[in-house]
């Protein structure tokens, strides 16, 4: 899996500890594609700090050989909105393997 972060006023802090987190998070994903669309997919997170705010927004896009997904939360934090995102991301790729098993 090809795995691209793209940040827009985010500091160097919380750019680490998202690409960290999402170490510990990836595997969620890894279970709902077999392995041959894991391994051609292409992850992408995009991540900003609402100045105005005090705020993230974070998007992420799961392009698989098969399937696109796309998700997007604010939070407060950068990791709630990441987990939240993830958590719409995980839902949509869950109703989507359903379809096609039946």
């Amino acid at each position: 899996m090809t795995i691209q972060f793209s940040y827009k006023q985010v500091e160097e802090k919380d750019k680490h500890f998202l690409e960290d987190y999402l170490e510990k998070k990836k595997e969620r994903l890894a279970k709902l594609l077999p392995d041959n669309q894991w391994e051609n997919a292409c992850l992408e997170i995009r991540a900003e700090k609402f100045m105005k705010k005090d705020a993230f927004k974070v998007e992420i896009f799961l392009i698989s050989p098969v399937h696109d997904f796309m998700s997007s939360e604010d939070d407060h934090t950068i990791i709630e909105a990441f987990d939240l995102a993830l958590d719409k991301l995980i839902m949509q790729m869950r109703k989507e393997h359903q379809k096609n098993s039946k």
